[in-house]
């Protein structure tokens, strides 16, 4: 599959930041992110609600072009009218089973609009259009089964060793490519992508990387 544009997208983790709002204004500005995933999983939704909504406030300020994507929290991407949301696959299997048949009626359980099918703009500003899925994803199988239920992208990995999964070997670019290869929505790659492998990433074949480290250092 051929794509417009090889997107970075920078994950982040506060952890890592001795000052997170000026990494936050940093890496907007640099313009080399074209999405920022606001991950930080540990915190309780109305803690997530004030970080997104700062973080909302610098993205806006730069205005460099970058989206911001959160967390799980899809009642938070309604009210701050963020467009795009990752999911883990166990949230996202557990939320598909619960509609019985697709995405389509996330609506129910966190308050925002989706639909399966694809196609238009997301209008941050305006979630009667449809709010973006994204799905992490570490088989092939959780891939595929992604993609029949209604997600737009799945992020794969890890791809290569990193600290984040110190107990776990990389998944290589062997399964990368073979989910590039067998699914028809983007496959994105992240774990252990810096600035330096990601021609490896790109002949694999993803449609982009998500990066922690790589952005910071």
């Amino acid at each position: 599959m051929k794509f417009d544009k090889f997107e970075l997208v920078w994950v982040t983790n506060r952890r890592l930041s001795e000052d997170f709002f000026a990494d936050v204004r940093r890496v907007a500005q640099s313009g080399k992110a074209d999405k920022i995933l606001l991950r930080e999983s540990d915190l309780p939704e109305h803690e997530y609600e004030k970080l997104a909504s700062k973080t909302l406030e610098i993205i806006a300020e730069c205005d460099s072009g970058a989206r911001l994507v959160l967390h799980t929290h899809a009642s938070v991407a309604s009210k701050l009218g963020v467009g795009e949301l990752h999911l883990p696959f166990a949230k996202f299997r557990a939320l598909s089973s619960e509609s019985a048949t697709n995405l389509r009626d996330l609506a129910k359980f966190d308050g925002v609009r989706t639909d399966k099918e694809r196609g238009g703009g997301i209008c941050a500003s305006n979630l009667t259009q449809k709010l973006k899925i994204g799905v992490s994803v570490h088989s092939l199988q959780e891939a595929l089964t992604a993609q029949d239920f209604g997600a737009d992208y799945v992020v794969a990995g890890h791809i290569f060793d990193t600290p984040s999964h110190a107990l776990e070997r990389g998944r290589g670019l062997k399964f990368l490519r073979e989910i590039c290869e067998n699914l028809s929505i983007k496959t994105y790659a992240i774990g252990g992508i810096n600035f330096e492998n990601l021609d490896k990433i790109k002949d694999a074949g993803a449609a982009g990387a998500y990066m922690m480290r790589g952005f910071l250092s």
